[in-house]
């Protein structure tokens, strides 16, 4: 068969699938389309299967002196080729290429004489030749554990089962927390290379707005990012409760950038009363983290995982809240007494859920809600709370998912509309934990802890939970 013709095939097998006149798939069920997107999601990761074949072989032929292939059809790089001929993005044609150079070792064969190597994550390269893994999510997995000393194929197939379930924005979330925890002296060094690399421009543009840009570590993003989302989320819930309808296009931007403008203001006049919406940033970590300074913790603003060590320090500023777990036992189960969580109970959800327990959106988007009405006796704990955003508080409700939880984790079932079998999906901070397959090895303090004046002090005494 000519690829014309193959290709013309294919185009007839589609059309079966999605018929291209107008008005026919406004005459399908929703089940029916529903049926047709899943089939079609896979028909594309079996293509991708093929591009990326194709990717890999352009990548192969262009490392030859002078660019090879891709120079001689008049591209700078393999991956530029890839990413025209596609009309994709550079990174998607980096994501093909690394899904090709996966599906060529999978095919490599020993010739006469010739040991048989084994292949390298070869669980990862099966999930993609059979369509469960997009190239995407294939690039991303082989990335993490490329980059893992001693990752073996255990590790593979947690993070491939993983992969099944979550978003390609999740599984990002999973990558780089299973990254962390695999080394953390490395995860250091990497704070401390990223704190020397921060940086933010300022430029007066030739039609006189100011351009502003720059790249921030996660310490010192988080601050401006916790801030940041207050201001919108507030925004937004006032021009709901005005009943101004759906925010412009772009109004995000704006209110984040008159925020930065009115905190600039109030810094030149400090004596002041203060402008905007109050806010802090939660810090997060263990106790014996808390005194040695080892370990790993987390801050709600961002997904990115920080050392004990970066944690401490960030700690020791008054608008930041220390939040050291296992430590004391502050009572978060109130009951009938209150209408609303309290502020410890709501970090005790952020730290089961990690913000929003079903998009998995930062915990500053969203709000603590009753699983059980509390106007129908649902109770004020732990257990009958969940952190949702807007927009999944809603989803929840219209399309009648069931959620159940207990202090240390929280469910979601589907209407039968969704799955016919209702199975329950893991929501919270659990959904996207991988377990990595081994203890982490006990480190001794090679370091003696830091300073008093580096404690928190009295009047900052972490909330227990």
């Amino acid at each position: 068969m000519e690829i014309g013709e193959a290709a013309a095939v294919v185009e007839r097998a589609l059309d079966v699938l999605v018929p291209a006149e107008p008005g026919v798939l406004a005459g399908l069920s929703e089940a029916d389309v529903a049926a047709r997107q899943e089939s079609w999601a896979r028909i594309r990761r079996l293509v991708d299967v093929r591009g990326a074949l194709l990717a890999g072989a352009v990548a192969q032929r262009s490392d030859g002196v002078g660019g090879g292939m891709a120079r001689r059809h008049g591209h700078r790089n393999a991956v530029g080729m890839v990413a025209q001929t596609t009309g994709s993005s550079a990174k998607d044609a980096r994501d093909l290429i690394a899904a090709g150079e996966l599906l060529s070792s999978d095919d490599a064969t020993a010739g006469p004489g010739e040991k048989c190597v084994a292949v390298r994550w070869a669980r990862i390269a099966a999930a993609l030749r059979s369509g469960v893994l997009s190239a995407a999510q294939a690039a991303l997995l082989k990335d993490t554990l490329d980059r893992l000393e001693g990752a073996d194929e255990r590790l593979e197939a947690r993070l491939v089962a993983k992969a099944k379930r979550l978003s390609l924005a999740d599984l990002r979330k999973a990558c780089l927390d299973v990254t962390a925890r695999w080394d953390l002296d490395r995860w250091e060094a990497r704070e401390k290379r990223q704190r020397a690399d921060r940086y933010v421009s300022v430029s007066e543009r030739a039609d006189g707005m100011i351009a502003l840009g720059g790249v921030l570590d996660p310490a010192s993003g988080a601050v401006i990012k916790t801030w940041l989302d207050a201001q919108v989320r507030d925004a937004f819930a006032r021009r709901r409760n005005e009943g101004l309808g759906p925010a412009e296009p772009g109004e995000a931007g704006r209110i984040r950038a008159d925020a930065l403008v009115g905190l600039a203001r109030h810094g030149m006049r400090c004596e002041a009363p203060g402008s905007g919406v109050s806010t802090q940033v939660v810090v997060r970590l263990d106790e014996q983290g808390m005194r040695t300074g080892l370990g790993l913790g987390s801050c709600d603003a961002i997904s990115t995982p920080m050392s004990a060590g970066q944690l401490r320090r960030m700690a020791v500023d008054a608008k930041l809240l220390p939040v050291v777990l296992g430590a004391g036992s502050q009572a978060l189960d109130v009951g009938y007494a209150r209408r609303y969580f309290t502020p410890a109970q709501r970090i005790a959800l952020a730290e089961r859920d990690g913000g929003c327990a079903f998009c998995h959106a930062p915990v500053s988007w969203c709000d603590a809600h009753h699983i059980q009405e509390w106007s129908r006796g649902g109770r004020s704990d732990l257990a009958n709370g969940v952190l949702l955003c807007t927009r999944c508080h809603h989803r929840i409700h219209d399309d009648g998912w069931t959620v159940k939880a207990t202090p240390t984790a929280v469910w979601f079932t589907p209407p039968r509309t969704i799955d016919p079998t209702r199975t329950p999906r893991q929501g919270g901070r659990a959904a996207l934990h991988v377990d990595i397959g081994r203890q982490e090895p006990p480190r001794e303090l090679t370091r003696a802890a830091e300073p008093a004046h580096e404690q928190l002090r009295d009047h900052r005494e972490p909330v227990p939970v």
